[in-house]
């Protein structure tokens, strides 16, 4: 099959879970004999002038690069372009580019549409903004040819609240144990075993106050690395950095895989705190990397883990707790690193899903519905 992926940023994925979606995915349909195509934007980096990643050929377009029209008008381009590309199917990402999607339908290309999770919920974005995204989700319902959502509250609100029969297959992860580079932790400041990790973007809806404030009043010698941060500058990010402990460390956004593999393999446990629906790639990674989890007790981070981490409330003395149990119990965190192993390669492994994801595509491409996967029960 000819496959066009649009609606992301682009492949290399360097920003997100669609992205990383879409590369992990779209690479394996590529050594499954497939030709996949993926619009991207640019970046202003050398990845601009790649022709292709990891067998993906690339088709660069422009957008408008503000943060309500990005995605908008890029997929807009796309949706025109991909025209000419005459693929067999189209796998897009994002709810709000449903209207766009129209183009190809009318045309007679088939759309399996891979939304967000409750995107509309999200903080950053404001009441039309969220509206529009709300509205595009359900126009996904009735424009595309089958939705894939990774997330079970996600698909089960898709199918009551859109009337429509949505496909569960949950982003994956690589199970990678093994240090490669054990002095990067050095640059940080840190040791092996010595520090919690967080990882995510300087945001409310990560609870990153709360994993502050729960930290702050543990009596314990290890740090707090708070990695991770926005490209702008937020006030509720800058106001996290006001914490006077000195155990709290702040190194801004790490990008660089080897950085992100060693800090992760090194923590003593990884605190998650990602609030709205969906299934978090950073809780899988962190599954993958065998960390000891600690991940805010929602219906899709506690699906997602099982008993292979401890969740807690939105609480900061219940975070606080959990973290003194983990302190006080290394045999538990041991116990806790293997079971997030065997559950990320159980549940969470990208040739499953790819295999899956593929069976889907090809089923669109011959104008059929599709069957119910869950590859993570």
């Amino acid at each position: 099959m000819r496959i066009a992926i649009l609606g992301i940023r682009g492949v290399p994925a360097k920003y997100g879970g669609l992205e990383t979606c879409a590369e992990e995915i779209g690479a394996r349909l590529v050594a499954r004999g497939h030709e996949v195509i993926c619009y991207c934007r640019y970046t202003g980096t050398e990845d601009d002038r790649l022709p292709e990643f990891r067998g993906i050929k690339r088709i660069m377009l422009h957008n408008l690069r503000y943060t309500i029209t990005d995605t908008y008008t890029h997929s807009f381009l796309a949706c025109c372009h991909v025209l000419a590309v005459k693929p067999d199917v189209i796998l897009a990402f994002n709810p709000a580019i449903s209207s766009v999607c129209a183009i190809p339908r009318v045309f007679g290309y088939p759309v399996v549409l891979n939304p967000d999770g409750f995107d509309w919920r999200r903080a950053k974005w404001g009441p039309f903004a969220k509206r529009f995204i709300y509205v595009s989700a359900y126009m996904a319902a009735k424009v595309c040819n089958q939705l894939i959502i990774d997330a079970k509250s996600v698909s089960d609100y898709y199918a009551g609240e859109f009337d429509c029969a949505p496909v569960y297959i949950p982003n994956g992860a690589n199970v990678d144990t093994e240090s490669t580079r054990p002095e990067i932790l050095a640059q940080y400041g840190i040791e092996k075993d010595n520090y919690f990790l967080f990882l995510s973007r300087h945001v409310p809806e990560n609870s990153c106050r709360h994993i502050i404030k729960a930290f702050e009043a543990l009596d314990t010698d290890k740090k707090l690395v708070m990695g991770g941060g926005q490209a702008e500058e937020s006030s509720y990010a800058a106001s996290l950095r006001e914490t006077r402990d000195p155990r709290i460390l702040f190194p801004g956004p790490i990008y660089d895989p080897d950085h992100v593999r060693e800090l992760h393999l090194g923590c003593y446990a990884l605190l998650h705190g990602n609030q709205p629906g969906g299934t978090s790639l950073g809780l899988l990674k962190a599954l993958g990397h065998g960390c000891c989890v600690l991940t805010l007790n929602t219906v899709d981070n506690a699906y997602a883990v099982q008993d292979a981490a401890v969740t807690y409330k939105l609480s900061e003395t219940d975070l606080h707790d959990k973290m003194r149990y983990v302190l006080d119990h290394p045999e538990a965190v041991a116990e806790l690193r293997r079971k997030a192993v065997a559950r990320c390669r159980d549940a969470y492994n990208w040739d499953v899903l790819a295999e899956q994801y593929e069976e889907i595509l090809r089923r669109a491409a011959r104008g059929e519905k599709s069957p119910t996967f869950d590859p993570a029960s």
